[in-house]
């Protein structure tokens, strides 16, 4: 299936922000809203965005309405996650993916959006991997710069550099420690993607430049979610994979970082394989979250440690 780049944006646009996974902090909502509302005119429900009933931004239907009301104004140009959290898979089978074809526009979100940006791509449109609403006040003003570019600059790009080669004695025996590979940029949340596995949900993987992050998973349940990629099939299926961001992920005994860490996890699971593996991506829950093109064409140049957006994630 061919991709769709949405439109670009242009200063001034409509963008809708809405809460389809969990409650969002009113303080940093507002932080963030007022870094991005000095370029876009941000419309949301002050009473429907700030819903909270448990760990949800209110209950299905209400969160279901509310992002198939963002899809369907015809003034909107983008559409921004107010946060993560957690809750958009449990209403995956409500969103209409040939209504995303036909009026197609950039989503924006990381973590739990996870899930609604695969279901973009499955839809063959193209959406972005970035920062939240919530998120925004925390990360360098590069972030949110190189948001914005990718929003209305259409074109290749640089996306992430310095990333490191993780060490693979199969990569280098099958010649894939140095190549350059290129496929669909898809992936995100560990967690949340591994769950999407086995569903109508999941992507096409085939040749995939997999992309992944993680917050708050110790060491063995990164094991255990890497290995159920493995046996997925997803290793076998994708032609790299770039990891973000483990944030909170290695465990503390008096303050001291216990073994295994996260890294050593990562490098246990994922330095057998013969494909390029590359640590040390500037996205996720982190300092930094880089905004990356989703499911559109990307290049990986593992020997120089370079991710680059072969297309926009807009027209």
């Amino acid at each position: 299936m061919s991709v769709i780049l949405p439109p670009r944006l242009r200063p001034g646009d409509v963008v809708r922000v809405v809460a389809a996974s969990g409650p969002v902090d009113r303080d940093r909502f507002e932080t963030g809203l007022a870094l991005l509302g000095d370029r876009y005119r941000l419309r949301y429900d002050d009473e429907t965005l700030f819903a909270c009933e448990g760990f949800l931004a209110g209950d299905d239907a209400h969160r279901l309405q509310a992002l198939g009301e963002a899809l369907a104004d015809r003034q909107c140009a983008a559409i921004f996650a107010a946060r993560g959290g957690y809750g958009l898979t449990r209403i995956l089978d409500g969103i209409d993916q040939k209504a995303l074809r036909a009026r197609p526009r950039p989503i924006v979100g990381f973590s739990d959006v996870t899930a609604m940006l695969a279901v973009c791509a499955r839809a063959g449109v193209a959406s972005i991997h970035g920062p939240v609403i919530a998120q925004l006040g925390d990360l360098p003003p590069g972030d949110l710069e190189a948001l914005i570019e990718l929003l209305e600059t259409p074109g290749p790009r640089p996306l992430l550099t310095d990333l490191e080669r993780l060490p693979s004695r199969a990569a280098s025996a099958a010649g894939g420690a140095d190549v350059r590979v290129r496929g669909p940029l898809l992936g995100g949340n560990l967690e949340v993607f591994s769950r999407l596995l086995g569903t109508p949900f999941v992507p096409d993987l085939e040749g995939a430049v997999l992309f992944l992050e993680e917050v708050g998973e110790r060491g063995y349940r990164l094991d255990r979610l890497l290995t159920h990629l493995e046996f997925a099939g997803v290793f076998d299926a994708v032609s790299a994979i770039v990891i973000g961001d483990c944030v909170n992920c290695d465990g503390l005994k008096d303050g001291v970082v216990q073994a295994p860490t996260a890294r050593e996890v990562v490098a246990e699971r994922l330095g057998r394989l013969p494909i390029p593996v590359l640590l040390g991506g500037a996205f996720g829950h982190g300092d930094r979250n880089r905004a990356l093109p989703y499911g559109t064409q990307a290049e990986l140049d593992a020997r120089d440690g370079i991710l680059t957006a072969l297309e926009g994630a807009v027209s």
